[in-house]
């Protein structure tokens, strides 16, 4: 009963309200054809219609008054009209367009917006373009996130650099990274993975909220971020990116693309970048910035056939970082100087391949394949930790309808094999300690998943099985759901479980940069958690001015979680399992209007409640702000020649590490302040070039004391993690894009 009951509610409403839904394609040399987007579909007495999305579709409620005519048109083709009797069922209409004239090329222009919410995803889907990410230097991918809200960066702490992200208020670890559904940021690639993607290589990045869907694995815990990068057939002949800070930074981006024949393309990618400038505004002996050197090379390669679709590639890089004390030179260091060196080498393989079948449009099967060769060392101190790993990942995806495409399934195989060698050396006051990490993951699974896309309702219901040969059977559910209200407003709902595998110590790094001796329990278990969230999605306008508005509630329960325990006993940090309880509860609502042409304004507030059992108590997780608050404005020219962008942004405040003080008492100044930062960004484009002026932190907030017992690096006391705000304070950038087409 209950289920017939179910199935009532989801069909119900498309039932009630006759739709009309459908594609539109433009012919191509009058025999292939392509998805149109922006053509105008609208009926003629009533005027009610609609324009396309990317993908060419189109769907809206039939008018109450029919027969009437059904106009299609776009720009550089002949319109069509279909009349439209007064039917008691849906629509559905596959339309295909002709040129006007015999062109080799029809360019159809329409401003899109630089950042949008899928509407047409069952789930919680922004997606970020490469106009946004204009808006900011850019320059990997921890500083792409500059102009949203969803995701946070931060500083890792107060000697390496290094930065993290976190969704939800939880770790980016419980976020899976994904360059176009390859997972890459796994294990060691969690140290310095943000910075050893070039900003510049990217065309557009999804922000999915929630864990996603099976097919894309069983980590994702709280969100999935996917990167497209600039395809070989679509990109730049040439394309040149060159930056310079007041801080001493300097970086170099190139990539271009090659069409060799009408099947075969590649493209070469390269970076470089380089910081020298000994940096200490707060005079405290320490830098404020590592220096070191970044380089990053990528050659893809894609294939374009009649039935099937081929890319593979290989990229590579290599990082060394220094930080710590002014003069400090890891060639020639002393016991006196306290140091931070972190040297990272990488080599990944790639490749995904696509068969599609002439007698069943519908049908699809894909090859994906990644193998991952890494070495890290990271010197903190008198701290050593040196690891090694081999990775390789493989899935199958085979993908049809049921009968018409109102129902799809997709259904696969996946294996994925790790091989971590990993050991932590500890020569510090407490005493020399070693933890050796050594373990082999081989984890073969299947799935499968369950699309109905109904005009006002469409479901995502999945599931996979894995077999984990260190902690058995796993499974993962996950279901995601979205309710279309009115051509305005949608409502989601998604439930998912995730599951993965930590490395206290590399998911840690940060917390090398103390003195305090870690306590590592035995029998570490996987991490596995649950999380839920609901959205509302709404389109208006004020004043005849186009605007939006979100808002959306997410809940993370772990079931278990890896504990970095400060509280139950501040002279260690102790690593173990779950016992108790660990949440996370996000409210974030987003606003977003047009006030005047140009002009496009965002604002964000978060709430994080991100609690866990330490110490015996149910405690606030450190380093999370309880509120934040968002502000961005972007404007461009009508001429398009000048563009201008503002971001504002205010953290709440956090609660941090306690510290033990010399006299072996507890401080009681737990807690950060209130912390602000200000960028903004001037654009001047050219014919072939465009040059960019900017700053980052312009009120120069900064934090001036983030070390605690400073004067003596090798003490126990000393700890540089209690970072949350930034150190170096204002930065000054200048820089350069040529374009060649």
């Amino acid at each position: 009963m209950r289920n017939l009951f179910l199935t009532f509610i989801i069909v119900l409403p498309n039932i009630l309200y006759s739709q009309i839904e459908g594609y539109v394609y433009g012919a191509i040399d009058g025999k292939d054809k392509t998805p149109l987007y922006a053509a105008d579909v609208f009926f003629k007495k009533s005027g009610k219609g609609k324009t396309t999305c990317d993908q060419g579709r189109f769907f809206f409620e039939l008018p109450p008054k029919l027969p009437d005519t059904l106009i299609i048109r776009a720009m550089g083709y002949h319109p069509d009209t279909i009349p439209i009797a007064k039917l008691d069922k849906d629509v559905y209409l596959e339309i295909t367009l002709f040129p006007t004239s015999e062109l080799d090329e029809v360019v159809i222009k329409k401003k899109r917006d630089n950042s949008m919410f899928l509407r047409l995803d069952a789930r919680n889907t922004e997606v970020l373009n490469a106009g946004e990410l204009r808006k900011a230097a850019c320059c990997n991918l921890s500083e792409s996130f500059e102009t949203n809200a969803t995701v946070d960066v931060n500083m890792n702490d107060g000697v390496s650099g290094t930065k993290r992200i976190s969704m939800m208020g939880l770790d980016g670890a419980y976020t899976q990274i994904q360059f176009e559904n390859f997972p890459i940021l796994k294990n060691l690639a969690l140290a310095s993975g943000l910075n050893s993607i070039p900003g510049t290589w990217i065309n557009s990045i999804q922000i999915t909220k929630g864990t996603g869907t099976v097919v894309n694995g069983y980590e994702s815990m709280v969100g999935l971020i996917n990167l497209e990068y600039h395809k070989p057939d679509d990109m730049e002949r040439f394309y040149f990116n060159a930056y310079a800070s007041n801080q001493g930074r300097g970086e170099v981006n190139i990539h271009s693309g090659n069409q060799i024949n009408e099947k075969w393309s590649t493209g070469v990618y390269a970076h470089a970048s380089t910081a020298q400038f000994e940096m200490d505004r707060n005079n405290d002996g320490f830098r404020d910035i590592p220096i070191g050197e970044e380089y990053v090379f990528m050659n893809r390669w894609k294939y374009q056939g009649k039935n099937n679709i081929s890319q593979f590639g290989i990229k590579a890089n290599h990082s060394e970082k220094i930080g710590g004390t002014i003069g400090f030179d890891p060639r020639g260091a002393t016991q006196d100087n306290y140091g931070v060196t972190i040297r990272n080498n990488k080599v990944e393989l790639y490749g995904k391949n696509g068969w599609t079948f002439e007698d069943h449009p519908y049908r699809t099967f894909g090859m994906i394949y990644y193998a991952k060769y890494q070495e890290l060392s990271a010197i903190y101190g008198r701290r050593n930790l040196n690891a090694e790993e081999y990775r390789g990942y493989l899935n199958l995806l085979y993908e049809d309808i049921l009968g018409s495409t109102i129902h799809g399934i997709k259904a696969g195989a996946s294996f994925v094999f790790d091989d971590l060698n990993q050991t932590l050396l500890d020569n510090i006051p407490a005493g020399v300690m070693q933890n050796d990490l050594i373990r082999t993951e081989i984890v073969p699974g299947a799935y499968t998943e369950y699309t109905y896309s109904g005009l006002r309702t469409t479901l995502v219901a999945g599931g996979r099985l894995d077999y984990h040969n260190m902690f058995g059977w796993q499974g993962t559910p996950r279901f995601n759901m979205k309710y279309r209200i009115n051509e305005d407003m949608d409502l989601r709902a998604t439930v998912g479980r995730g599951f993965r595998v930590p490395n206290y110590a590399v998911d840690n790094l940060s917390l090398l940069a103390t003195n305090i001796p870690w306590n590592v329990q035995n029998d570490l278990l996987p991490e596995t958690s649950w999380n839920a969230g609901l959205s509302w999605y709404y389109e208006f306008k004020i004043a005849n001015k186009k605007a939006s508005f979100n808002i959306d509630y997410f809940h993370t329960y772990f079931t278990n979680q890896l504990i970095a325990d400060r509280d139950e006993d501040p002279t260690q940090i102790i690593f173990k399992n779950l016992s108790g309880v660990s949440f996370s509860n996000v409210v974030q609502a987003d606003f977003r209007i047009e006030p005047v042409r140009g002009l496009e304004i965002k604002t964000a507030y978060k709430f994080l409640d991100v609690r866990a059992t330490m110490g015996g108590m149910i405690m606030e997780q450190m380093m999370v702000p309880r509120h934040r608050g968002f502000i961005n404005a972007g404007y461009v020219t009508r001429n398009k020649r000048w563009e201008f962008d503002i971001t504002g942004s205010v953290f709440g405040r956090q609660r941090l590490a306690p510290v033990v003080l010399p006299d072996m008492s507890i401080s009681q100044d737990n807690r950060s302040g209130i912390m602000h930062n200000v960028n903004a960004q001037i654009t001047h484009v050219f014919k072939r070039f465009d040059f960019y002026l900017g700053g980052e932190n312009i009120t120069d907030f900064r934090l001036m004391n983030p070390i605690i017992d400073v004067e003596n690096p090798f003490s126990q006391h000393f700890d540089a993690t209690r970072v949350w705000a930034p150190i170096v304070g204002i930065n000054v950038y200048a820089g350069i894009r040529i374009k060649l087409d």
